[in-house]
C-alpha cells in the first residue's frame, strides 16, 4: 500500500496538465465523471513519464485525441471462492482467462499476483484496456515485470476500492462504458470540466450560527477540435424551498484546447452567495455546475454537469455531509500507518465565538474479521493552530528541517477519549466528549483530530462524495491534514478530503464556560453493567441527563449526591457509550462518558 498525498501546487495553474488524460465514466449516469487514478509507472505513454523500457505500451496518451472508450467486463480465470475482501478470486485474473474480452475494458481486482500477469492475461483474452481495483482507498503506480511487462501493449489504470465500488455496482445492473486517455481533440464540439476542479460549500454540514455562504467557481475546458464562441457556464444552488441561487458566465469564446478559470477575483467570476449569518434556511442543498454551448450538442457530455450536496443546521459543524439525523456520513476509511495516526479537520471562521464545542461525532473502523474494535483507545484532540502563516503560499509556511513538517505551533486545548464497547460499533457513528468544553475565538485556526496508537488496525471514516480539492487549491487553506507515524501532511489523503468528523456545538451563553461553572466528575466501574457510581466533588440534589451516541436522550432523572457520589441504575440502557451530564443546583455542571457493557 502506498499513500498518495495531494500536492501543494496551485490548482488553477495545474489544471491544464492534469486534465490531459482522464479516466472517466461515460454511461450510465451513476458512473459519469472523472476518477482519480494511477497508471503503468514509467511507461512513457502517460504525461510526465519517461519510458524505462519495462512496458510494451503502444498507445501514447501524450498525443491529443488518443483514447479508448469501451464497455467494461470482469475477467474470469475460473478460480473458485472469494478473497479476503469478499470478491471473486476468479476476478483477480492471475491465471489464463476463460472468458472472451474482445473489444472490452477488463476489470480486475488487485490481490495475489503481479500487475503484469493480470494485464497480460486480459490482453490475451482480447481486452483493449485494463482497470485494476485496489483493495483499499489508496493509489499506487504499477511497476512492470522485466519479462512480462514488455509483452503488455494495452493501457492499464489503477483506482481505489471506493471508486471501484461505484463502477462495479453499476456493472451489476447493466452495461458500463468508460473512457481512458487524452480527450483533447477527440470530439468536435466538446466542452466540460474535471472532478475536483471546482469550489464547493466550505462545510458539508454547515452551522447556521456561523455560516455565510461561499462564492462558486470552476475550471472549464474546450476539449473539442472546434473553436467555440458561445460557451455558457452556470452555477445554481437548490435548497429546501427550491432554487436559492443562480448565476451564469458567458457567452465566452474558447479556442480548441483553451481553458477558462471562473474563480473569485478572476476576470470571469460568479457572484457570491452570501445572505448574512442567520439568514440561511436549515435543510439540504445541492450545488450544480453546468457547462454548455449555445445552439450546439456536446459530442461527449459526461463531464458537463457536476453536483455537490451540503446541509445547513444548528447542531454540528462538519466537512463531511450529514445524514437525516445530522450525523457525519462515512464511505471510505483510508490508512497507511503503523505506529500512530491522526485524522483531522480544520476550522476557522469570522463568527466562531458564537459556538462552543463539547465533543465530536466520528466513525471508527477496523476489519473485525481480523482485529478487535472493542476496547480500542481513541483520543480526540482539539488544537489551536497558532502558526503565523496566512495561507499555504505564504513564505512563512515552510518545513522545519528539524521536524520535517510545517506544523510548528500546535497547542492542545482539550482532549477526550473513546473506547468502543463492541465490535458491532464498527463503521457506526460514535461520540466522544471533551474533558473541558470550550468556546472558540473568531478568526482563529483550529485543528480537531482523531488519534490512535493502534493505527495498523484502526482507522477513521471519510465522506468520499464531497471533494474539497478545488477549495484547497484555490483558497489555499488546509482542509483535512493527517499525522502519520510522526509526520504531518497538510494536504491529507488523495481523493479523501472530507473527514467524517462533526463538531457538536452549543451556545456558550446557554450554559456558560467559566471555571466556577465547571466541575470534575467521573464514573466507576467504567465500563459498567447494570449499575454505575458517579463521583463528583459536591453534595445534594442534581439533575442527570444521559445521551446516546446519536444525540438521543436515553435518561433524565434527579439524583442525590451523598459524600460526592450517587448510584445510577443503567439496567434499562442498551449496550453502548453514553454521555452523562450532571448539573448541580448552583449551576455547576460535569460531563463524562460511560460505557455500558
Amino acid at each position: 500500500m502506498k499513500k498518495i498525498l495531494l500536492s501543494l501546487t496551485l490548482i488553477a495553474s495545474a489544471f491544464a496538465s492534469q486534465a490531459q488524460v482522464v479516466v472517466a465514466g461515460v454511461s450510465p449516469a451513476s458512473v459519469q465523471g472523472n476518477y482519480d487514478y494511477t497508471a503503468q509507472a514509467s511507461c512513457g505513454a502517460w504525461p510526465g513519464e519517461t519510458d524505462d523500457g519495462t512496458w510494451g505500451y503502444v498507445l501514447d496518451f501524450n498525443v491529443p485525441g488518443t483514447y479508448i472508450q469501451d464497455t467494461l467486463m470482469f475477467v474470469d480465470d475460473g478460480s473458485l471462492g472469494l478473497n479476503i475482501q469478499g470478491n471473486p478470486v476468479s476476478a483477480e485474473g492471475c491465471d489464463s482467462l476463460i472468458n472472451d474480452l474482445t473489444g472490452k475494458i477488463a476489470v480486475i481486482y488487485r490481490n495475489t499476483c503481479n500487475f503484469t500477469s493480470k494485464i497480460l492475461n486480459a490482453q490475451n483474452a482480447g481486452a483493449v484496456g485494463v482497470i485494476i481495483i485496489n483493495r483499499e482507498n489508496a493509489l499506487l503506480g504499477m511497476l512492470g515485470d522485466a519479462i512480462e511487462g514488455i509483452l503488455c501493449t494495452i493501457p492499464a489504470v489503477f483506482i481505489s476500492n471506493v471508486d471501484g465500488a461505484i463502477i462495479t455496482s453499476a456493472m451489476a445492473v447493466g452495461p458500463v462504458e468508460m473512457l481512458i486517455g487524452n480527450k483533447q481533440g477527440a470530439f468536435t464540439n466538446d466542452v466540460g470540466a474535471v472532478k475536483g476542479e471546482f469550489l464547493v460549500s466550505p462545510f458539508g454540514g454547515a452551522n447556521n450560527q456561523v455560516y455565510d455562504g461561499f462564492t462558486p467557481g470552476i475550471q472549464v475546458y474546450n476539449f473539442g477540435s472546434a473553436d467555440q464562441t458561445d460557451v455558457i457556464i452556470n452555477a445554481k444552488i437548490d435548497g429546501p424551498g427550491g432554487n436559492v441561487y443562480a448565476d451564469s458566465v458567458g457567452p465566452l469564446a474558447m479556442l480548441s484546447g483553451d481553458t477558462i478559470s471562473v474563480f473569485p477575483g478572476n476576470t470571469d467570476e460568479f457572484i457570491a452567495w452570501q445572505l448574512g449569518v442567520g439568514n440561511y434556511t436549515d435543510g439540504d442543498y445541492t450545488l450544480t455546475y453546468t457547462v454548455s454551448m449555445t445552439g450546439l450538442t456536446d459530442d461527449s457530455d459526461f463531464d458537463n454537469v457536476y453536483t455537490s450536496d451540503f446541509k445547513i443546521q444548528s447542531d454540528q459543524v462538519s466537512l463531511s455531509r450529514l445524514d437525516g439525523a445530522d450525523m457525519p456520513i462515512a464511505s471510505n476509511y483510508p490508512t497507511n500507518s503503523t505506529t500512530e495516526y491522526q485524522s483531522c479537520m480544520t476550522f476557522q471562521n469570522a463568527n466562531a465565538s458564537a459556538l462552543a464545542i463539547e465533543g465530536v461525532y466520528f466513525v471508527p473502523h477496523t476489519d473485525t474479521a481480523l482485529n478487535e474494535l472493542a476496547g480500542a483507545e481513541i483520543f480526540i484532540n482539539a488544537y489551536q493552530w497558532d502558526d503565523a502563516w496566512v495561507d499555504l503560499d505564504d513564505p512563512a509556511y515552510q518545513f522545519d528541517p528539524a521536524t520535517n513538517d510545517a506544523f510548528q505551533n500546535l497547542n492542545l486545548i482539550t482532549f477526550g477519549t473513546h473506547y468502543p464497547s463492541s465490535n458491532d460499533d464498527v463503521d457506526d457513528v460514535a461520540f466522544a466528549g471533551f474533558d473541558t468544553p470550550f468556546q472558540m475565538n473568531d478568526n482563529t485556526r483550529y485543528l480537531f483530530c482523531l488519534q490512535t496508537f493502534e493505527s495498523a488496525t484502526i482507522s477513521f471514516g471519510y465522506d468520499g462524495n464531497i471533494d474539497y480539492d478545488g477549495n484547497e487549491g484555490i483558497i489555499r487553506q488546509p482542509v483535512a491534514p493527517v499525522h502519520v507515524d510522526g509526520m504531518w501532511y497538510a494536504a491529507g489523503w488523495a481523493g479523501s478530503s472530507a473527514a467524517s468528523i462533526a463538531l457538536k456545538t452549543f451556545d456558550p451563553a446557554a450554559i456558560g464556560l467559566g471555571e466556577d461553572e465547571l466541575i470534575e466528575g467521573s464514573a466507576f466501574p467504567n465500563p459498567a453493567t447494570d449499575k454505575v457510581t458517579v463521583s463528583i466533588d459536591a453534595n445534594g440534589v442534581a439533575s442527570l441527563q444521559v445521551v446516546d451516541l446519536t444525540g438521543k436522550v436515553a435518561m433524565n432523572s434527579s439524583i442525590t449526591l451523598v459524600n460526592g457520589s450517587a448510584d445510577i441504575d443503567m439496567s434499562s440502557l442498551e449496550s453502548g457509550v453514553y454521555v452523562f451530564s450532571v448539573t448541580l443546583e448552583n449551576g455547576q455542571a460535569s460531563q463524562f462518558n460511560v460505557v455500558k457493557k
